[in-house]
C-alpha cells in the first residue's frame, strides 16, 4: 500500500524522536573534520558497435554516421569531509560531504560538484537518522554480487559507453544498483543491529537534489515559458520515493552470510517540460500514460577462505536504469511486461591480489504496436574478469575485461526500430585511497 507523502515520514519522524529523547549526561564533544577519499586514474580501450560510422545501432538513438576514438583516459576524483562531535546526552552526530569530479558536466568536464552531503544524528540504541543528499535505504542495505576495485557489472568502467538520458537505452548496462546510487535529498532512518538484523527506511518528495527546492517558479501559471532547470516541484521528474529494506549479516563455523530484501516505490512524472520553452504541461511527453515505479530486490553472498560468492535478483516496473525511470504503457493501450535482472559474482582474495568474475543476465519489454503486434524483448547479457593488486596501503593497481551483449535494444530514434549492440571494454588504472 503506497503512503501518502505526509504519512511517508512517520516512521522517521518517531525515530527522530527517540533520538533526541532524554538521555544520562556524559562528556562531549565539539566537532572535529577528518578528510579522506580517493583518486582513480585509468584508461579505457572499447570496441563498441554504437561507435562505428556504418550499420545499426551507429550511436545515440542511431543517429551516428562519424567513427568514435576507441580509446581514452579518465579521471575520478572524490574528496570527503567528514564531521563528527557528540553531545552531552552521549548522541553521535555530524555531516558527511562528498565532492566529486567523476568525468561529467558541462564545459571541460573537470569542475567538482557535490555528490553527497547530509547531516546525521546517531545512537547505538535507537539507530541513525540522516537528512539530506544521500542513497536510499535500499540501495544502503541491498546486498549485491561482489565486486574489487575498478570491476564490476555497472562500475566505472561503463561511464565511458555511449548513451543517450532522453532514449531507451539509458545506462548502457541494465544490472544496476535499485535506485542506480541517486542521491536525491532525502529523509533516512537505518536501524540498530538486532541478532544481525537490521532494517532501514527512507523518503524522497522529489527525485531531484541541491539546492533547487529553493528555486520555486517565479511565474504564476505552468504554461509559461521559463528555464527547463527550475522545475523541480513541477512534477516533471519522479515525486514520493519510498523505499526501504530489511538485511542479515553473520557467520556460521567460519562461513559468512549476508543477505536482504529491498524495495522501492516512486510516483512518475505527471508533467512534462519543453526543453526548448520550459513551458510545463500536464500531457506527458509520449503521449501515453506513465505507470509508477515499484522494485523489488534480493540479495546473497556467502563469503570463506577468501572466497565470496553472491549474487542479485531485482524484479519491478521500470525502465532502463533500475528504479529511475517510469514505464509507459503500450501503444494499444495495454501495460508492458516488469523488467528484471539477475547477477552472480565471485571473488578471490590472497594477501595483495584481488580476482574476480560476474555474469549477468537482464531483459526488459519493448511493448506493443497499436495493432496489439508484440515488439522483441531486449535482452542483455554481461560478463567480466578482473584483477587488482595492492602495491602499497591505499593503493591499488586493477585492470579488467568487460563484454555486453546486448539484443532488440529499441531507440526513440529510426523510427523506433530494434538493433543489436556488443561492446568490449578493457579497464587498465590505478586508485589511491586517502
Amino acid at each position: 500500500m503506497r503512503l501518502s507523502p505526509k504519512f511517508a515520514l512517520l516512521p522517521s519522524l518517531l525515530a527522530a524522536t527517540a533520538l533526541v529523547a532524554p538521555m544520562p549526561a556524559k562528556a562531549q564533544t565539539a566537532p572535529s573534520v577528518q578528510i579522506g577519499g580517493f583518486l582513480q586514474t585509468s584508461i579505457l580501450w572499447t570496441q563498441d558497435d554504437a561507435d562505428k560510422a556504418a550499420g545499426p545501432p551507429r550511436g545515440v538513438n542511431q543517429a551516428g554516421t562519424a567513427a568514435r576514438s576507441r580509446t581514452d583516459f579518465r579521471n575520478e576524483v572524490e574528496i570527503h569531509l567528514i564531521v563528527t562531535a557528540k553531545a552531552a546526552n552521549g548522541l553521535a552526530y555530524g555531516a558527511v560531504i562528498e565532492l566529486q569530479n567523476d568525468n561529467f558536466g558541462g564545459g571541460s568536464g573537470s569542475g567538482i560538484d557535490v555528490d553527497e552531503a547530509f547531516v546525521f544524528v546517531s545512537s547505538p540504541r535507537f539507530g541513525t537518522l540522516r537528512f539530506g543528499e544521500e542513497d536510499a535505504a535500499a540501495g544502503l542495505l541491498q546486498v549485491r554480487a561482489p565486486t574489487i576495485t575498478g570491476f564490476g557489472a555497472d562500475a566505472a568502467w561503463d561511464n565511458t559507453i555511449l548513451r543517450t538520458a532522453t532514449g531507451r537505452e539509458g545506462s548502457p548496462v541494465l544490472m544496476n544498483a535499485i535506485n542506480d546510487h541517486n542521491d536525491a535529498t532525502k529523509i533516512v532512518y537505518l536501524s540498530p543491529q538486532f541478532a544481525g538484523f537490521d532494517f532501514g527506511l527512507s523518503y524522497a518528495p522529489v527525485g531531484a537534489e541541491g539546492d533547487r527546492a529553493f528555486m520555486p517558479r517565479m511565474v504564476d501559471t505552468l504554461g509559461t515559458p521559463i528555464p527547463a532547470s527550475v522545475t523541480q516541484r513541477d512534477r516533471t521528474g519522479l515525486t514520493n520515493e519510498i523505499s526501504g529494506g530489511l538485511r542479515y549479516r553473520g557467520s556460521f563455523g567460519g562461513v559468512g552470510l549476508a543477505a536482504s530484501l529491498v524495495g522501492l516505490t516512486a510516483d512518475a512524472a505527471a508533467n512534462s517540460v519543453n526543453a526548448t520553452t520550459g513551458a510545463v504541461t500536464t500531457a506527458v511527453s509520449n503521449g501515453r500514460t506513465l505507470r509508477d515505479i515499484t522494485v523489488m530486490g534480493m540479495g546473497l553472498s556467502l563469503s570463506a577462505w577468501g572466497f565470496t560468492l553472491g549474487g542479485e535478483y531485482t524484479r519491478g516496473n521500470y525502465a532502463s536504469i533500475v528504479g529511475r525511470q517510469p514505464l509507459a504503457n503500450n501503444a494499444d493501450g495495454t501495460d508492458r511486461d516488469a523488467s528484471f535482472h539477475v547477477l552472480v559474482g565471485l571473488t578471490y582474495r590472497l594477501g595483495p591480489v584481488s580476482l574476480g568474475a560476474y555474469l549477468g543476465q537482464a531483459e526488459q519489454d519493448n511493448g506493443r504496436t497499436a495493432r496489439g503486434v508484440a515488439i522483441a524483448d531486449r535482452r542483455q547479457t554481461a560478463w567480466g574478469l578482473g584483477i587488482a593488486y595492492a602495491l602499497a596501503p591505499g593503493l591499488e593497481m586493477f585492470g579488467s575485461y568487460n563484454a555486453v551483449t546486448d539484443r532488440n535494444v529499441n531507440s526513440t530514434g529510426g523510427g523506433g526500430t530494434l538493433a543489436n549492440r556488443d561492446i568490449e571494454g578493457v579497464f587498465l588504472g590505478t586508485r589511491l585511497a586517502f
